[in-house]
């Protein structure tokens, strides 16, 4: 049975081997040879022509093979061009190789497994002191990564499509994301209330009273009153488009991730470990990562934008490091008992026990989360009836999609940069 083990073992290594070898090869391709046919001058390539791709890049120079949007004369001589992605023909093939955009993506996700255990395992060392709840949640997104496997498998299997178009087994699997996000901010609230006499949790009604409160409170009025039909100047909804409660699965998992950060950032007060705050900071880039998977559906899953799955997956893989290397940072830190005086010893010493002490003071754990649900319906609800009255959702464009990231990431960033700059007190818990 060990030689068995061992075959399989070997097995297993030659096809990651392989995996990685190949997600080396196309990086070098779209790198190096911008001469594939990948590269549009804004559209998508006629089907006739994705054979010839897959054939091979034939005599033709650099120069002359590269198609462009718009050429230009550069001042030092020769010429320029802007070239654009067309995901659709990576993910048929590219240059005769057998890979695709999802098999790259596939192999990053699956990579992203290994630095996650390992931000597990520093994690739960008695050192560092992670609130049970909080740490539980952490350890229940491998829930939510099995179970994303068979409704994948089902997906295909069933309906020929991918998860992301079949919407009851695709927010079935996403709601285990949900689920594990709450189980972090719930385990991190207690745990900041119970160790901090004066923590008050004011972060929902800061929420409530912004400007996007009352277009959400109308947006909701009306999607109620034409029962989720149309309206005179709306779009018709594709057939592919999320249903509201799995909106409301993906608006809640951004909004409980922020929350988490903010929660872990005070935790790092009350402890007395700072190096909580580098936990924080090592999440964005998961956050990120849900705005792809977001704006990929904000997009109705179009071909142009499919480059945002491979986006979701790097961004993914980097969240990993870094939290393991937080993780890591966190535990070291409390283990050197030099450095953390006696004051900071004696509060972490006791936050395990203060974690169970019931709610924070001024919101009971039950208004919160009535708070985050109202929140998330009425955002849920603005973004699956409030795109159909846009264009940019029905004219897809993949530059468009990365500022639907890139500008929220840039927002994120700078606010805890500012925050680290200023007294807690000026910030809600909730951010």
């Amino acid at each position: 049975s060990n030689s068995a083990g061992r075959e399989e073992g070997t097995q297993i290594r030659a096809s990651s081997l392989s995996m990685v070898v190949r997600t080396a090869l196309v990086g070098l391709l779209l790198v190096s040879a911008g001469s594939t046919d990948a590269f549009l001058p804004g559209g998508f390539l006629p089907p006739a022509r994705h054979g010839a791709v897959a054939g091979g890049l034939g005599p033709t120079r650099f120069s002359q093979q590269l198609p462009c949007r718009t050429w230009r004369r550069r001042a030092g001589g020769g010429t320029g061009c802007r070239m654009m992605l067309d995901p659709a023909l990576l993910t048929a093939g590219v240059a005769g190789l057998d890979v695709s955009i999802d098999d790259v993506a596939g192999g990053l996700f699956a990579a992203s497994l290994f630095p996650y255990l390992a931000f597990l395992y520093y994690l739960d060392r008695a050192e560092s002191k992670t609130p049970a709840l909080g740490l539980f949640g952490f350890k229940f997104l491998l829930v939510f990564v099995v179970a994303t496997i068979p409704a994948a498998i089902a997906a295909k299997m069933m309906y020929g499509a991918q998860l992301a178009d079949v919407d009851w087994l695709h927010g079935s699997a996403e709601s285990f994301l949900t689920l594990t996000n709450l189980l972090i901010v719930l385990g991190f609230r207690r745990a900041v209330a119970g160790a901090d006499a004066t923590f008050k949790d004011e972060s929902m009604t800061k929420l409530f009273s912004a400007p996007w409160a009352a277009p959400a409170a109308v947006g909701l009025a009306a999607a109620a009153l034409s029962g989720g039909g149309l309206l005179a100047g709306m779009h018709p909804e594709p057939a592919n488009a999320l249903s509201l409660p799995t909106w409301m699965v993906h608006v809640s998992s951004l909004i409980e991730w922020l929350a988490a950060m903010g929660l872990i950032w005070r935790y790092a007060e009350t402890t007395g470990n700072p190096r909580w705050k580098g936990l924080t900071i090592a999440m964005i880039p998961f956050h990120s990562s849900g705005l792809c998977a977001c704006t990929y559906h904000l997009f109705y899953n179009a071909p142009p934008v499919g480059g945002l799955v491979l986006l979701q997956a790097v961004l993914t893989l980097v969240g990993d490091l870094t939290c393991w290397a937080a993780a890591y940072r966190i535990f070291t830190y409390a283990r050197d008992a030099s450095t953390l005086g006696p004051e900071a010893e004696a509060r972490q010493a006791g936050v395990a026990a203060a974690a169970a002490a019931g709610d924070a003071a001024g919101v009971t754990e039950a208004a919160y989360l009535g708070s985050v649900f109202a929140v998330v319906l009425a955002g849920s609800v603005l973004v699956k009836w409030g795109e159909l009255f846009l264009d940019t959702p029905f004219q897809p464009n993949l530059n468009t999609a990365l500022a639907f990231i890139a500008v929220p990431t840039l927002v994120n960033c700078l606010t805890w940069a500012k925050r680290s700059q200023a007294p807690s007190e000026n910030f809600s818990d909730f951010y």
